[in-house]
């Protein structure tokens, strides 16, 4: 309970200090540098010596694929029956294809599961989400703005990205120093400055929220997020559940991933070449904002089944 209390007063801050001013622009950009560069790394450090290696990971490394593969079905036949154009298309299988699985995903397994399970969410990243985003995510955006030569370059770039990215390096340390017995000070060290997770990803994602509603955008953003929201999560809970034969804790914490709203490396991906800009920033901040009453019907949900 008082993981939960933090989270929504940490949102409402971040909400309240957009509306006062009192921040210069840009804040909330500058705070998620901050959560990114400082923050998450302990945290992913610390889920690597205590994740189990089993069969049990391969249901949260391949979430992001059948997400993914599912949003390409289900955007392709709506954009057909409802003549939306390749654009809006790419825009919401970027967007909506893919989920916010550490920057929103992080706090919310923590707030509702404990910190032991935040592990569930670097194995939904590494072998998925980002991989996904690198290179069938590029190819595709590549594809559909027309920049269909520069994709291996964009890929290979968006690669060399992960490999430099802070949480990625900090998790592979930690599965090489798994064997090894680290002094408890250190341990310790790292937990507490894992703590500011919390806080400080979700103020940063109330500064970036935004909570306009064009009318004629509506439909299609109805549609993007009934799939992140509602229909990707059942998807996964089919998959978990009928094709690994797993409802326990960690196929729970999968689908809990998969019900996080939009990613926004996604959504800039589609802004960045042009596939409907204004439906990717409608997706991240009326979605992130939604995904605060989904989230906890969808851990009551996963806690009846």
């Amino acid at each position: 309970m008082d993981s939960l209390f933090v989270a929504a007063i940490s949102l409402l801050a971040g909400i309240l200090l957009r509306w006062s001013g009192r921040l210069p622009e840009g804040s909330d950009r500058t705070l998620a540098g901050v959560v990114i560069q400082f923050c998450v790394p302990p945290v992913a450090f610390l889920a690597a010596r205590a994740m189990p290696l089993n069969a049990e990971v391969f249901l949260p490394g391949s979430m992001a694929w059948i997400i993914f593969t599912g949003g390409f079905v289900f955007f392709g036949l709506a954009a057909r029956l409802l003549g939306l154009s390749r654009q809006t298309f790419g825009c919401l299988l970027l967007a909506g294809g893919m989920s916010n699985v550490i920057f929103i995903g992080l706090p919310m397994i923590e707030a509702f599961y404990g910190r032991d399970l935040t592990y569930v969410a670097f194995l939904c990243d590494n072998p998925g989400t980002t991989i996904v985003l690198a290179i069938p995510g590029v190819l595709l955006a590549s594809h559909l703005s027309g920049k269909g030569g520069g994709g291996g370059a964009a890929m290979r770039s968006a690669l060399g990205r992960m490999l430099l990215f802070p949480p990625f390096q900090a998790l592979v340390l930690g599965l090489m120093l798994r064997p090894l017995a680290l002094p408890e000070w250190l341990l310790s060290g790292l937990a507490r400055i894992g703590a500011t997770l919390v806080p400080l990803s979700l103020v940063a994602v109330g500064l970036g929220l935004t909570f306009r509603l064009p009318r004629e955008r509506a439909k299609p953003l109805a549609l993007g997020l009934a799939y992140k929201l509602v229909l990707a999560p059942a998807l996964i809970w089919l998959v978990a559940a009928h094709g690994f034969g797993n409802t326990g804790l960690v196929a729970q914490v999968t689908v809990f991933e998969a019900a996080m709203p939009p990613m926004v490396l996604g959504a800039i991906l589609a802004t960045e070449n042009g596939l409907d800009p204004e439906l990717a920033a409608l997706m991240v901040g009326i979605g992130t904002p939604l995904s605060f009453l989904t989230l906890p019907a969808w851990h009551w949900l996963l806690g009846g089944m």
